[in-house]
């Protein structure tokens, strides 16, 4: 695992150097707050190299998954990032926390599929989705920019409740090691939606 990791970092380095991947100013987080009112992370789990995290909004006292994502870091942690990093790790929202730190959030589209709810799924929507609707999920790369500084972040995989509308990113990457690790992500997901896939198309 920590040498795709590895290896993943050197990729996506040479990427972010040859081709930009797109700007995305409004986050996921903006979003679902825009949409639903309120926004908050919960970690489900997570390794020094990996952290499942159930993006949600407030209805009431219980918490409603908008996004359920899985998120791949690159390691080692660029330096530059290592308190901003240390700040996710305790829970923070990934593309906030970055940008409060005043980084600008790149990401390239890797994966563009769909799954259907499991169990897993169903229980973090506190029902408010039934058991095998349709999830649209992506898997995306993500960089951080300061001033000289691009740096890549993390591949992140996400599955998103029928009602919510993430931000689009749709400049594409076919690089082979990064598809290798959206599959490795997009599989994790799957796993923690608790339903297996019938169809996963990658991005054209």
């Amino acid at each position: 695992m920590h040498l795709h990791i590895k290896l993943l970092g050197f990729i996506l380095a040479v990427l972010v150097n040859s081709s930009w991947a797109e700007v995305t100013p409004t986050l996921n987080s903006d979003a679902i707050k825009t949409t639903f009112g309120s926004y908050g992370v919960e970690v489900i789990k997570q390794t020094d190299a990996t952290r499942v995290a159930n993006l949600y909004s407030l209805s009431g006292n219980d918490k409603i998954c908008r996004t359920l994502a899985v998120t791949e870091f690159v390691l080692p942690i660029d330096l530059a990032l290592v308190e901003a990093h240390r700040l996710i790790k305790a829970g923070g929202s990934i593309g906030a926390t970055l940008r409060a730190a005043n980084f600008t959030i790149y990401k390239k589209l890797l994966i563009k599929t769909e799954t259907f709810a499991g169990e897993t799924f169903v229980s973090l929507t506190q029902g408010s989705v039934d058991m095998g609707a349709s999830l649209y999920t992506k898997v995306y790369a993500l960089f951080a920019q300061k001033g000289d500084l691009h740096i890549p972040y993390a591949v992140i995989a996400e599955a998103y409740h029928p009602e919510h509308s993430p931000p689009a990113n749709e400049e594409f990457s076919d690089e082979p090691s990064l598809q290798q690790a959206a599959e490795r992500a997009l599989s994790a997901l799957y796993s923690t939606i608790g339903h297996t896939p019938v169809r996963s198309n990658p991005a054209a």
